[in-house]
C-alpha cells in the first residue's frame, strides 16, 4: 500500500518545515501539501489550494492520504479576536471533517495544538492538567482537541501541544525569530516580554519530532516543546550572544505595556518529560536549537 503523507498548510511557519523535512526523508511514495494565502516554496510536492471555510473533503478523498499531519490554521490570536466566524470556520469546523474521515478511513492523524491551551497561571504544564484558555484562538484549538477525543474510535492519533517554535520562516511571511535577528543585525530597537514564559523549541526539530509522531506508533496527548522555561527577551539576549553582536537594541518589557486584542497567559511553560521518554529524536535546549540553526 503505497505510503502517502497529506501535510494541510505547508506554507506556514511550521508547515513549511515539515514539508522541507518530508521532502528530504524519502520515506513516502507521495508528499501532498495544501495552501491558500502563500504561494508553495517547494518542488516535487503535490500542492492543492485550500480554502479551509469551505468543504475539504473533495481534497482529501482526491488524496486517499494514509497519514495527516494537520496544522492549517489561523493561528494569530489577534487576528482569532478580530475574525471569530474565519477563525471558528477553520480552526474548528475544517478540522473536525478531517478527524471525520481520518477516522472512518483508518487514516493516521497528527493534530499540532498549542501551549496556548493553558491559563498561564503555575507554568510547567503536564499533559495531564486542566486546559483553560484564555483567549478565542486557545478556545478553538481546545475544542479541536475534544473532538478528537469524541470522534476517534481507532484511537490512531496524536494530539501534540507546540510551545513557541523559533527558526527563520521558510516563506514570505516574517516571524518573531526573523524579526529578533533583523532587529539584532541592523542594531534596531526590539522590543520583547519579559514577563511571558514558554517552552522555546527550534521549529526544525519540531518539524522532525512530528514527522518521527507520524511513522510511529505513538497514540494520545503528547507536550512538544524546548525543554526550558524561557521569555522572549530572555530568548533575544541568548540569540545576541550567539551571534556576537550588541544586546542593548534589546528592550524586555511588560504585558500590560503593549497592548493586545486577545489577553496573553503569563507562562505556558510545558512539562516534556513524556516526549523526552517517547521520542528517539533529541529534543533540543534553546542553545542547541539557536546553534543548529546557523550551522546548516
Amino acid at each position: 500500500m503505497p505510503q502517502i503523507l497529506l501535510i494541510t498548510g505547508g506554507t506556514g511557519n511550521l508547515g513549511s518545515h515539515l514539508v522541507r523535512t518530508a521532502q528530504k526523508s524519502g520515506k513516502w511514495d507521495e508528499v501532498h501539501s495544501t495552501y491558500h494565502a502563500l504561494n508553495p516554496n517547494f518542488h516535487k510536492i503535490f500542492w492543492h489550494f485550500t480554502d479551509a471555510r469551505n468543504s475539504v473533503l473533495p481534497m482529501l478523498t482526491r488524496i486517499n492520504p494514509t497519514c495527516i499531519i494537520h496544522t492549517m490554521a489561523l493561528s494569530s490570536p489577534d487576528e482569532c479576536e478580530k475574525r471569530k466566524l474565519d477563525a471558528w470556520q477553520i480552526n474548528v469546523q475544517a478540522t473536525s471533517e478531517i478527524i471525520t474521515y481520518a477516522n472512518l478511513n483508518a487514516v493516521r492523524f497528527i493534530y499540532t495544538s498549542t501551549d496556548l491551551v493553558f491559563d498561564g497561571v503555575k507554568g510547567d504544564y503536564s499533559e495531564e492538567d486542566k486546559a483553560c484558555p484564555v483567549n478565542f484562538y486557545g478556545d478553538t484549538k481546545l475544542e479541536v482537541e475534544n473532538d478528537i477525543l469524541e470522534k476517534f474510535t481507532t484511537a490512531n492519533y496524536v494530539t501534540a501541544r507546540l510551545g513557541l517554535l523559533y527558526g527563520f520562516n521558510l516563506n514570505q511571511r516574517l516571524n518573531f525569530f526573523d524579526t529578533i535577528y533583523n532587529g539584532l543585525r541592523n542594531q534596531d530597537s526590539v522590543k520583547l516580554f519579559k514577563d511571558q514564559f514558554r517552552s522555546m523549541m527550534n521549529i526544525s526539530n519540531a518539524a522532525e519530532c512530528l514527522m518521527e509522531l507520524a511513522s510511529n506508533t505513538y497514540q494520545g496527548m503528547i507536550h512538544l516543546a524546548g525543554p526550558e522555561r524561557i521569555s522572549r527577551y530572555d530568548f533575544g539576549l541568548r540569540l545576541a550572544h550567539h551571534l556576537k553582536l550588541p544586546a542593548a537594541t534589546i528592550a524586555g518589557i511588560k504585558t500590560d505595556e503593549m497592548q493586545s486584542i486577545s489577553k496573553r497567559p503569563k507562562d505556558v511553560s510545558l512539562n516534556v518529560n513524556l516526549a523526552l521518554k517517547t521520542l528517539k529524536t533529541p529534543i533540543q535546549s534553546v542553545d542547541e536549537g539557536i546553534r543548529s540553526i546557523f550551522s546548516l
